[in-house]
């Protein structure tokens, strides 16, 4: 099989720009604001309407939006120190160093082998056996690559176990999951616009 004569690598990280996103471009450096003026207001308001959410703020990135989501949830709930997640070990290093700079300890579910995603019984399974299930208190599955998680198995268990969730859609903007986005199922989600996840 052979590869066609006029193939196009595309590279990680390569960036295309037009004389429209320059003429964007140049409207926020004339404002002499970087951050939090006219363009973030818009876009904050645009993005929260497409996910279909009522709120949505922006953040210098996904990392910083799931340190922000952790602490409003730790002190809203006023959750202690070493309070354990339920996360992923397939995943961007973010997620982990999220959950450790704000204190909790993470907890690696496996993966089902055959979507990559964390496994909503082995979770439960995991639940079964520990000796003290007080001790956990957020599931923070990852959306991977576009594909969602049964998100609503994972809603199942939670609601039986009194945990909380926070959904790390940092590469799942716009996936959609039984008729809704990803990140419109929990109490707050993550998204990130790092140039290399699939937008």
């Amino acid at each position: 099989m052979g590869l066609a004569k006029n193939k196009k690598k595309i590279h990680v990280g390569e960036f295309k720009t037009t004389d429209k996103i320059k003429k964007y471009i140049l409207e926020v450096l004339e404002s002499e604001r970087i951050s939090e003026y006219v363009k973030v207001d818009s876009f904050e308001k645009k993005f929260a309407e497409f996910i279909g959410t009522k709120y949505s703020i922006a953040l210098n990135s996904g990392t910083s939006a799931l340190i922000a989501g952790l602490e409003a949830i730790k002190n809203k709930y006023h959750l202690t120190k070493g309070t354990k997640i339920i996360t992923t070990p397939l995943t961007y290093i973010a997620t982990v160093n999220a959950i450790v700079l704000t204190g909790f300890s993470p907890v690696f579910i496996d993966i089902d082998s055959h979507n990559f995603e964390i496994s909503p019984q082995a979770i439960e399974e995991h639940l079964e056996k520990v000796k003290n299930p007080q001790e956990y208190s957020i599931i923070l599955p990852g959306h991977l690559m576009g594909y969602p998680v049964e998100i609503d198995k994972i809603i199942k268990i939670a609601n039986k176990y009194s945990l909380l969730i926070l959904e790390d859609s940092a590469q799942a903007h716009g996936t959609i999951y039984k008729n809704q986005k990803v990140g419109t199922f929990s109490l707050l989600s993550a998204y990130s616009f790092y140039i290399a996840h699939n937008i």
